[in-house]
């Protein structure tokens, strides 16, 4: 599915490590080292037809599996292009030494003891990485993998064979899930499994790059418990987009124990949804919730053309599974548009007197397996404005299949017929997920029917399918540079925090184009000299770097006009200082113009991550901020889409969209200050740990930031400094 003939984005794989990695999936000869589990791959090995050499390394064994067995690496006639390691973590050390001098390609290592045990598996897996030197390392802590291509496949266990040696190439963190998934019984067709382990030299990044650029693979899959380098990922998932490679991804370590079971697992950082799902969605990446709907996504990435929207037509002879096809439809975003008058026209003749013509389309029990009449049914509907159909059918099990089975086979051919005449993607969806037999599904995909088990999942991965589709047509509409899409590389804060007072952060942000009240910071003296009476209401807060949450130490006073009031407002905040933080002298105020009432009050803030670098985190401000908890954080660099998007999809979002006859705010100011918040953070992300804009005051054509505090890296002075140079 090619998206581009020029590309910007360049693999980050040195040649040494892409030719290594070529050696390990398209082997000549693999070597095998250890007893017991080498014992079992080699089973596969002889199961499953490897045409190229095998080696056996066991200095204590004559012959494993019918092979003759080698004393050491060094005495192995070749430096094998692979090479499984099923040995105890140390000897894995000290034979990946030994792979390296004899310079041979790629090596799986099976063992565990590594950063999944803390320190001393740290310590472990630095000298397994200092070991490795360019060769393509997969694991420690993995199962090994499935080669499907050429079957130089290194893994224990049992694994079905498949019929077809193009497919998706899976990538797991977990070997047991990869199990799983050769287990499936939903014909997916597959190149490659890894276990991928620790990642303690391949991570998710290399084997995206690499993959992206094999012939045999349609797709890729992630089972993800975390990230390791979101930069060199997203680098690797935008080039697999720029040249139209799906990325799939299932993750586990979403809930709070899931993320703790997946970090004693394989030590990955998981967690932090919200950003995983920004991350996700600015990459392009296709996630998926379960590992049905994971595999499911997978089928119909490899063998589904393109979809050209997310208008779909659906067929059964059912009001029952119709009613459930528009339900899981329009729950997954898919549109129903209904006929047009002239296929109302032409399809109401087919069906008999009590039928209606309608999306769903119900076709009647009665024309049950009646392929003459359903073909120019199913034509009809598709030739309207349809990107794909989708018939709602089970298969019976074999028990019964001999009555029942054949007039399903006969809707199965209309369907395919209608698709073919029409050049649409056609589907069928079964309510049960067991209900497509194998034999059924291999002849369907023949066909040019998809089979997607569980109707469900099946609308899901048609939406996300679509949604994919719309990504890839898009960029090549804008043709903008994928590289903007690539999130800030930012270093661990190191040092303490110090906190920018509230003039100074208005300050810094102003010079960004933030609008800000026009304050005057003065002292107790400053307002002594004031006017008796004041030109206009104004607001008067506490100034000190010590104290960034005014309210807290009574530090806010609201809708000032007379001077005595101001001086009273001034010693009532004192006296309060000192009793609340008896060692700050509060010297200066804070004295800005009161602001009108407005329609909607925002919160704009950014934090830094140590995984996803500058996070801008967008939400409603006000007394919803707790209430609600209605945010969308956004990584940086964002755009103006980006921005209106998070925006639209708040909860509270019809505030700004003139709820109940209210005053509609005009989005434009609004997007341009967040994004002069951005811009500030973007400068400042060296020495910026944290950013609030608290509130944002929304009025119907302008924002305005009421409050703002910056906190950086005490000892950076270039936050500063990068904005006074405007």
């Amino acid at each position: 599915m090619s998206n581009s003939s020029c590309f910007t984005l360049s693999s980050r794989l040195s040649p040494a490590l892409r030719e290594n990695f070529s050696r390990l999936l398209a082997p000549r000869h693999i070597a095998f080292m250890g007893g017991a589990y080498a014992e079992s791959t080699l089973r596969n090995i002889r199961r499953h037809g490897f045409a190229g050499e095998v080696y056996v390394v066991n200095a204590r064994r004559d012959e494993i599996g019918g092979y003759r067995c080698y004393r050491s690496l060094s005495d192995l006639p070749v430096s094998p292009d692979a090479t499984y390691l099923g040995v105890n973590a140390d000897v894995t050390i000290g034979a990946l030494e030994e792979l390296n001098r004899l310079k041979a390609g790629g090596v799986i290592c099976y063992a565990s003891g590594f950063s999944e045990i803390g320190e001393a598996g740290a310590e472990r897996n630095r000298r397994l990485i200092a070991a490795a030197g360019d060769m393509a390392v997969v694991g420690p802590n993995c199962y090994g993998l499935v080669n499907y291509v050429n079957h130089a496949s290194m893994w224990p266990s049992g694994y079905q064979p498949l019929t077809t040696r193009r497919g998706a190439a899976v990538v797991g963190q977990s070997g047991n899930v990869c199990i799983h998934l050769t287990s499936n019984q939903r014909s997916v067709p597959f190149s490659y499994l890894i276990s991928a382990g620790n990642q303690a030299v391949l991570g998710f990044e290399d084997y995206i790059d690499y993959l992206t650029d094999d012939p045999n693979v349609t797709c890729i899959g992630l089972f993800m418990e975390g990230i390791r380098d979101v930069p060199a990922f997203s680098q690797a998932c935008l080039r697999a987009r720029e040249k139209g490679m799906p990325i799939i991804v299932c993750r586990s370590g979403r809930s709070e124990l899931g993320a703790t079971m997946a970090a004693s697992h394989t030590s990955s950082l998981a967690g932090q949804n919200e950003y995983y799902d920004a991350l996700f969605a600015r990459l392009g990446v296709i996630a998926t919730d379960t590992v049905p709907q994971f595999l499911e996504m997978l089928k119909i990435a490899s063998v589904t053309s393109p979809l050209t929207g997310p208008r779909i037509a659906v067929f059964s002879s059912s009001g029952g599974d119709n009613g459930l096809a528009a339900d899981y439809c329009s729950f997954a975003g898919l549109a129903l548009p209904q006929p047009s008058k002239r296929q109302v026209d032409a399809i109401k003749p087919l069906l008999p007197d009590f039928g209606h013509v309608s999306n769903p389309l119900d076709f009647t029990a009665g024309y049950w397996g009646n392929e003459e009449l359903l073909t120019p049914m199913f034509t009809t509907m598709l030739e309207g404005d349809y990107d794909s159909g989708l018939m709602v059918m089970d298969h019976p099990s074999p028990k019964v299949a001999e009555d029942a089975g054949e007039p399903i086979l006969a809707m199965i051919r209309a369907l395919a017929a209608a698709g073919r005449a029409t050049g649409k993607p056609v589907f069928m969806g079964s309510v049960n997920p067991e209900s497509i037999p194998e034999s059924v599904r291999v002849w369907m995909l023949d066909l040019g029917v998809v089979p997607l088990q569980g109707l469900h999942d099946a609308a899901t991965v048609i939406a996300l399918w679509a949604g994919y589709c719309a990504i890839l047509r898009q960029d090549r509409a804008l043709g903008r540079p994928l590289t903007d899409l690539v999130p800030y590389p930012t270093a661990a804060a190191q040092g303490q925090g110090r906190t920018v007072d509230e003039a100074e952060s208005k300050r810094r942000l102003s010079a960004c184009g933030l609008a800000v009240p026009e304050g005057r910071v003065l002292t107790r003296a400053d307002l002594d000299a004031l006017p008796e009476t004041l030109e206009a209401s104004v607001v008067l807060k506490v100034l000190h770097e010590e104290l960034p949450h005014k309210t807290e130490v009574g530090g806010v006073a609201l809708d000032l006009r007379r001077r005595a009031d101001l001086q009273a407002a001034a010693d009532r905040m004192a006296e309060t200082v000192r009793h609340h933080a008896p060692g700050i002298l509060l010297e200066r105020y804070l004295m800005e113009p009161m602001q009108a009432a407005p329609l909607a009050e925002l919160i704009v803030g950014v934090k830094r991550d140590p995984l996803f670098g500058m996070v801008l985190v967008i939400g409603a401000g006000g007394i919803f901020v707790e209430l609600l908890k209605d945010a969308r954080p956004l990584l940086l660099p964002t755009s103006r889409g980006e921005v209106e998007t998070a925006l639209r999809s708040l909860k509270t979002f019809p505030l700004l969209d003139g709820f109940r006859g209210r005053s509609r705010a005009a989005l434009e100011p609004v997007i341009d200050a967040i994004l002069a918040i951005a811009a500030y953070a973007g400068e400042a992300r060296e020495t910026l740990l944290e950013l609030d804009v608290n509130p944002l005051m929304v009025y119907d054509n302008a924002a305005v930031a009421v409050d703002a505090l910056i906190v950086e890296i005490a000892s950076g002075p270039a936050a500063a400094a990068c904005i006074q140079s405007r």
